[in-house]
C-alpha cells in the first residue's frame, strides 16, 4: 500500500506502521493469527491524515464486529479510565504489593518547614520509599519537570524533619508512579537526584505495562463491556482490581450483571 500518514495527538505526523497496529491488536489479547484477519479490514478503511484516535476507534470497532473473543479493553487506555483519585492511588498501592513491596497507604507527614501528604510508603529490601503517584486520563500528557521538582522538594523536608525528630520515616527514595511518560526534562532530572520512575514504557521493557503483566495484578477498567456508569458503581464499592470484582459479593449492580463481570474477569486471569 501507498505511504500513509498518521496525525497523533500533537498535530505532529508519522507514517502508518502495520506492526504498530498488531501490538495494539495484541494488547487486546487477540492472537496472531486474529490480528491478521483484522488487520487487512482496519487497513481498507484508514487515509492519509487520519488521526490516531480515528485509527483506534477503526480498529475497536473491527474487534467488536469480529467473531474473535477479545479479552479486555487495550491497557493504556484502561489506566486512564480510571480516577486519579482514589482509583489509580489505591490501585498503585495494589501494583507494589504484587511486586513484593509492603506497602501502607496515605499519610500525612511532619517535615521540617510543613506538613506532607504522601501517596503512599513502600519497603522492600531494608529501603524505605515514599509513593508519589501521577495519573492522567489522557495518555500522552507527559509528567513535567516542575513535579520531579515538588517530589525532590518534598523529600528534602521530609528528611530533615527526621532528623530533628518530626517524623519517624527515613526515606531512601521516591518512587513516582505514572500511567505516562515523563518529558525529558523530568526525566533528566529524576535520574540526577535518584528518583525511581515507573511509567508507561518506562524504564524501556520495564514500566508499568510490563509490571501489570507480569502481577496480572489488572485495573478493574481492563473489563471490555464495562459502561461508564458502572465504572462509576464499582469504584464507589472501593474496586480497583479485577480481583476485587472477583471478590464482591454484594454490589449496587443487578446479580446477573455483576455475574458477567466476575466471568469476564475470570476469562482474563485464565
Amino acid at each position: 500500500m501507498k505511504e500513509i500518514l498518521v496525525k497523533k495527538w500533537d498535530k505532529s505526523k508519522e507514517p502508518y506502521d502495520r506492526n504498530k497496529l498488531a501490538q495494539s491488536l495484541e494488547r487486546y489479547g487477540l492472537t496472531q493469527e486474529q490480528t491478521s484477519h483484522i488487520i487487512p479490514n482496519v487497513e481498507s478503511q484508514i487515509y492519509d491524515g487520519i488521526t490516531t484516535k480515528k485509527l483506534h476507534q477503526i480498529m475497536y470497532n473491527e474487534i467488536k464486529g469480529s467473531k474473535f473473543d477479545f479479552k479486555r479493553n487495550d491497557l493504556r487506555t484502561a489506566l486512564g479510565l480510571m480516577t486519579s483519585k482514589p482509583d489509580f492511588e489505591v490501585y498503585v498501592q495494589e501494583l507494589l504489593r504484587g511486586l513484593g513491596y509492603h506497602v501502607t497507604p496515605n499519610r500525612v507527614i511532619q517535615g521540617h518547614c510543613v506538613t506532607h501528604e504522601i501517596d503512599g510508603v513502600a519497603e522492600k529490601d531494608g529501603k524505605q520509599y515514599y509513593i508519589e503517584t501521577k495519573h492522567h486520563s489522557k495518555p500522552h500528557i507527559r509528567i513535567p519537570f516542575i513535579d520531579t521538582l515538588a517530589a525532590q522538594a518534598k523529600l528534602e523536608d521530609i528528611r530533615k524533619g527526621y532528623e530533628e525528630g518530626r517524623n519517624n520515616y527515613e526515606f531512601d527514595k521516591i518512587i513516582i508512579i505514572c500511567n505516562t511518560k515523563m518529558t525529558s526534562h523530568a526525566e533528566q532530572y529524576s535520574r540526577c537526584v535518584g528518583i525511581q520512575h515507573i511509567g508507561w514504557n518506562s524504564p524501556r521493557n520495564h514500566g508499568i505495562e510490563m509490571h501489570i503483566e507480569d502481577t496480572r495484578i489488572y485495573p478493574f477498567t481492563v473489563l471490555p463491556t464495562l459502561a461508564p456508569k458502572e465504572r462509576k458503581t464499582l469504584s464507589s464499592l472501593g474496586v480497583t482490581t479485577i480481583q476485587d470484582v472477583l471478590k464482591l459479593e454484594t454490589s449496587k449492580l443487578d446479580k446477573s450483571r455483576l455475574e458477567e463481570l466476575k466471568e469476564e474477569a475470570d476469562r482474563l486471569l485464565g
